[in-house]
C-alpha cells in the first residue's frame, strides 16, 4: 500500500478534514460510492476516538491517518497515542455497557468495515479495510 499520511491535532474540530481528504482518496482509488459512505462514518468514529484519547492523558502530539490502496483494498490506519484500550469481542455486542470506552463507535466501525483490527503498542491503531470493486465500462448489469 502507497500510504499518505494525514497529522492532525488532537482537537475534534479536524474530523471534518480527516473524512474529507480519506474519502477524496478513496473515491480516487475506486471505491463506489456506497463504500465510501461506510468509510466516512467509520473514518469519522475512529478519528473522534482517537483524538478523544489523546485529550484525556492531555497528549498534544497529532493522530496520524495513513491511507491508501493495494490488492483491490482501501486502507486506513488511525493511530493515536493516548493509554489504549481493548475493545470487547464481538460476540459480546448485546451485553456491552456503551459508557465504556469506544462506546456505539466500535461496534460501527466493525459493521462497516470489510476487517478490523486493533494494534496497542504506545496507543492504539485501528487499521480498516475496504474492498475496491471495479466496475468494467460498457459491462451489462
Amino acid at each position: 500500500m502507497d500510504d499518505v499520511e494525514l497529522h492532525l491535532p488532537p482537537d475534534v474540530a479536524h474530523v471534518g478534514i480527516a473524512r474529507l481528504v480519506v474519502t477524496s482518496a478513496a473515491r480516487q482509488c475506486g471505491l463506489d460510492d456506497g463504500r465510501v459512505e461506510d468509510l466516512k462514518i467509520a473514518v469519522s468514529e475512529a478519528t473522534t476516538n482517537a483524538i478523544l484519547a489523546h485529550q484525556r492523558v492531555d497528549v498534544a502530539r497529532p493522530v496520524v491517518l495513513a491511507f491508501g490502496a493495494a490488492d483491490g483494498r482501501f486502507e486506513v490506519t488511525i493511530q493515536d497515542a493516548g493509554p489504549g484500550f481493548e475493545p470487547p469481542p464481538i460476540e459480546q455486542a448485546d451485553t456491552r455497557d456503551w459508557t465504556q470506552e469506544g462506546g456505539l463507535g466500535v461496534t460501527l466501525i466493525r459493521g462497516l468495515a470489510d476487517d478490523v483490527a486493533f494494534q496497542h503498542d504506545e496507543g492504539t491503531a485501528v487499521h480498516m479495510t475496504f474492498a475496491v470493486t471495479i466496475e468494467e465500462h460498457g459491462a451489462s448489469a
